[in-house]
């Protein structure tokens, strides 16, 4: 092929075309890159704009760099009625870990343990809770270290990767065993709790958060749980400086608010006198109450035996909780208001008053020979008393006349008699599980054991056996109805707190007549005072009078000749089950689980009485012998002490020096 003159066929385009096609493509390059940097140029500008007002970058990108730590309060101090302090916040030694700085979690668990003399159950459970946790959060693995052990971590933190030592707040009750049940403990929130508050719409997540707080502890028994919104506090929080991984680096000390301790809760119990209901049970079991039988203060509200709360706090181990599980006493059941007995014969005051009602006149009597045929069938009493009035039939406490009384008063009488007097009522005082006991009738019997009521039943009735139950909260309070000639007392447990108010005076109890009261009044002296009553060892109080005070104090050679100074009560002994021929000398070979119960109730002092006393204990035989001697050294102590003429300490005051000086 010819090519023209002057060009080569192929040959590339004249320099100036490509010049030209090269800047038109980099003029279209600059625009494209304009536009796109103009809009982000732009849309930088908008949302700078928009942030200038809303805040809502700045808070988004806080929140990659800034977390919030919850900082737990200190829960509300507990004091007594004088200011002893039951429950309170104190330092406790702990081990803990920072997961995200761990490479091998076992190996650090089973090192600590191996100092600390752990056990592989410790370190399998260690493990297993702690790789639930978050990972940004340090988590305790070890507390309630003693100083030794404390020590002991302290001089190897060096070689303990991630691990620290140091100290934070616990719940701690200096009296363990004493208060373990009126007062009872804290846990470490379950998941159950968590899921609770995610449900309720007034709590959400910002409770939720709070709870999974491992230094957070909840109210799980006792007061501690029936008070929990008093007790809690008010949780802090921090603002902590967090990297990548949400490991602390460091704080934003003005972004930080202070938790505020909980309210504090002044009981109406007596240190002195609750210690004293402890000491005396010993090694037996059972539930003491002493109340004031005016105020319905209740001054000791004891369960034996006790269980240690502090074992509790950050939980108990396993070995620990199936001692008290695996007891026959059953040390973490609330006795005192949780335990329902047969009353036995300190029921018959009631029947004594029932019978009064429907017409039985002062001078009627009945002869005891030993039992009772009614129904085709022989109902025994424990003695051959003879002629029996109501006086002596309460102070003998004999049977025969109150299977009679009985059968005169009718069971529907009685049951209502019973309810003024207190039992069968539910009393709110502030802890959980509290029982209603059961007075029955025949309109309840139809109902529940879908058959008639027989003459047999009112005949058990007469002496408080049969399908009948009473706790000795229940027992105290009808105690101090009868010491106080009628008067409607009702307990209470708590004495200062936000929200409680000071109780009016009782009413009077309708159709209670003073007449009726006083011969049973009378009888319950006779039981502690008077030859051939079944209490006379409980009511040998060994005080007197002083005769410029009037109050209580012992007796010695120097007072023997000042007036004495007097209680009113009566017996129990409940059975548990029929044991027929093995009464009596063959009594201590009979499995403790089916000996009888023993009871005793009193008020004192005589002359002014003031305090109502309960005494339950558990398969301890024979009222007389057993429950008469403990509630003597209770009664005894509190005549002595008298608390409830002496001014209670104040709420305010009491935490206002705690948090000034102690907190």
């Amino acid at each position: 092929m010819i090519a023209k003159k002057g060009k080569r066929v192929g040959s590339t385009l004249p320099k100036r075309d490509s010049n030209a096609i090269f800047s038109r493509r980099a003029a279209l390059m600059s625009f494209v890159g304009v536009g796109v940097m103009g809009s982000i140029l732009f849309r930088m500008a908008q949302l700078q704009a928009e942030n200038l007002f809303s805040g809502e970058y700045t808070d988004a990108a806080d929140e990659n760099r800034f977390d919030t730590r919850i900082i737990a309060p200190p829960r509300g101090v507990i004091y007594d009625r004088f200011g002893t302090v039951l429950a309170q916040t104190s330092k406790d030694y702990q081990v803990s870990v920072q997961l995200s700085e761990i490479d091998d979690l076992d190996a650090a668990v089973a090192r600590v343990g191996a100092i600390l003399g752990r056990d592989d159950t410790w370190k399998r459970r260690t493990i297993a809770r702690i790789d639930r946790t978050k990972r940004y959060e340090a988590q305790p693995i070890a507390v309630g270290l003693t100083w030794d052990e404390f020590n002991a971590i302290n001089v190897r933190l060096p070689e303990l990767q991630g691990v620290t030592a140091d100290s934070a707040d616990v719940r701690a009750y200096p009296y363990d065993i004493v208060y373990g049940h009126p007062i009872g403990y804290v846990q470490k929130a379950t998941q159950r709790d968590i899921d609770r508050a995610l449900e309720d719409p007034a709590q959400g997540q910002s409770r939720a958060m709070y709870l999974r707080n491992p230094y957070v502890r909840v109210g799980k028994a006792g007061l501690e749980v029936s008070m929990e919104d008093t007790l809690h506090g008010e949780a802090g929080w921090r603002k902590v400086i967090v990297n990548a991984r949400g490991v602390e680096q460091g704080e934003d000390e003005e972004e930080r608010r202070e938790p505020r301790r909980g309210s504090g809760v002044v009981l109406t119990l007596d240190h002195e006198l609750q210690r004293t209901a402890m000491q005396n049970f010993g090694e037996q079991s059972g539930g003491a109450v002493v109340m004031d039988i005016y105020s319905g203060d209740l001054l000791v509200m004891a369960s034996a035996p006790g269980f240690d709360p502090n074992l509790f706090v950050n939980g108990i181990g396993q070995a620990d909780f199936d001692a008290y599980n695996n007891n026959e006493k059953k040390p973490l059941f609330h006795k005192a208001v949780t335990g329902v007995y047969a009353p036995g014969s300190t029921f018959k005051m009631i029947v004594g008053i029932a019978a009064k009602q429907a017409g039985m006149e002062d001078n009627w009597s009945t002869s005891c020979g030993g039992g009772f045929f009614y129904g085709g069938r022989t109902f025994h009493c424990w003695s051959r008393h003879g002629r029996m009035n109501l006086h002596d039939a309460i102070k003998h406490s004999c049977d025969v006349f109150f299977y009679q009384a009985a059968l005169r008063a009718g069971p529907e009488r009685i049951a209502a008699v019973s309810r003024q007097f207190g039992l069968g009522q539910l009393y709110d005082v502030n802890v959980p599980n509290v029982r209603a006991g059961l007075i029955p009738d025949p309109v309840w019997w139809r109902e529940n054991r879908n058959e008639g009521w027989t003459g047999g039943l009112t005949v058990n009735y007469g002496i408080g056996q049969g399908a009948m139950g009473v706790t000795p909260l229940q027992l105290a309070v009808m105690a101090a109805r009868l010491g106080n000639n009628g008067y409607a007392v009702v307990p209470r447990l708590v004495r200062d707190a936000p929200g409680v108010t000071e109780p009016g005076d009782p009413p009077h109890m309708n159709g209670i007549e003073a007449e009726h009261l006083a011969r049973v009044r009378d009888g319950m002296f006779g039981v502690c005072n008077e030859p051939g009553g079944t209490a006379m060892r409980a009511g040998n109080l060994e005080l007197v009078r002083h005769p410029e005070t009037g109050a209580a104090v012992p007796l010695t050679p120097e007072t023997r000749g000042w007036a004495p100074v007097q209680i009113a009560g009566k017996t129990g002994t409940a059975q548990v089950r029929a044991l027929g021929n093995n009464r009596g000398r063959h009594y201590s070979t009979i499995e403790w689980r089916f000996r009888d119960n023993a009871l005793f109730c009193c008020f004192g002092p005589w002359h002014e009485p003031r305090y109502a006393c309960a005494v339950i204990v558990e398969h301890g035989g024979a009222g007389s012998s057993v429950a008469g001697p403990i509630a003597r050294e209770i009664m005894r102590a509190t005549l002595l002490r008298d608390p409830s003429r002496r001014a209670p300490a104040r709420l305010a005051e009491l935490d206002a020096a705690f948090n000034g000086g102690r907190a």
